[in-house]
């Protein structure tokens, strides 16, 4: 193999190597564009609906609701009381869980349970113009990974920085990656 050869392979290998470490990125970005351009079904390729109402059941429950889904095959009054709180929990995560919602936290906003679904009184993802990029002009965001299949994106207002909202993306085949779960401020 002449040398030519040999350092266009090494060329080919490296490019391939810096594409798949920056392919959570794109999908951030990918994220962030179909958010500005309010495009729900874009937006949806880059969510795993199911694992992020999961994190979010797990997030919003009371400890007390998770002791009850653990001691329910001992107490049949247990199994009652989390069958009640999940029935209460769900609508809850449903709501928390929209394209409007998922703007609100890559701004850093803690969604909050019950928000009218369509709109809040500020645009959800930017509409246009000037607006789209005021509402991450008070953001600090951060984002790396943390496994090899798991990428957080830190997003935090300035004004709160404890209040920090983690976006967990997940590897969806070799070159995907869907948010699949959101860790909350405590």
């Amino acid at each position: 193999m002449s040398m030519k050869m040999k350092l266009t392979l090494g060329a080919a290998v490296l490019a391939l190597g810096a594409w798949f470490y920056a392919t959570p990125y794109l999908a951030v970005r990918g994220m962030q564009q179909a958010l500005d351009a309010r495009d729900a079904a874009k937006l949806s390729g880059y969510v795993d609906y199911p694992a992020l109402r999961n994190s979010l059941k797990e997030a919003v429950a009371p400890k007390s609701v998770l002791e009850l889904n653990q001691s329910k095959d001992k107490n049949p009054l247990a199994a009652m009381g989390a069958a009640i709180a999940d029935a209460v929990i769900a609508p809850v995560v449903d709501a928390m869980v929209t394209p409007e919602s998922l703007a609100l936290m890559m701004r850093g906003v803690r969604p909050k349970p019950g928000l009218p679904q369509g709109g809040t009184d500020e645009p959800a993802a930017g509409g246009g113009g000037a607006a789209s990029t005021e509402p991450r002009a008070g953001v600090d965001t951060a984002m790396g990974y943390e496994d090899i299949d798991r990428f957080v994106v830190t997003v935090k207002q300035k004004e709160k920085p404890e209040q920090s909202l983690g976006l967990v993306f997940k590897r969806d085949g070799w070159l995907g990656w869907k948010l699949s779960a959101v860790r909350l401020p405590e």
